[in-house]
């Protein structure tokens, strides 16, 4: 069984229930692609969404008055 806590790459549906927020992890912060799998086969991915920051500006500032949070240093 390959594990997503050795390889960032696979995880089984089984650590997925068990701890979800090690399986995305890698997906969240690192732009990686896991796999996830059920009795050896593929069953599904996670990918990192493709965010358009300036489009989302874009659409935030058309609703109305936005105010944004101070960048941290």
């Amino acid at each position: 069984m390959h594990c997503v806590y050795f390889n960032g790459m696979e995880a089984t549906l089984t650590e997925l229930r068990r701890d979800t927020s090690k399986v995305i992890r890698p997906v969240i912060h690192g732009g990686q692609t896991v796999e996830l799998t059920e009795h050896g086969l593929t069953v599904a991915r996670l990918i990192p969404a493709k965010i358009d920051r300036r489009a989302a500006l874009v659409a935030l500032k058309a609703i109305g008055p936005v105010e944004l949070p101070p960048r941290k240093p």
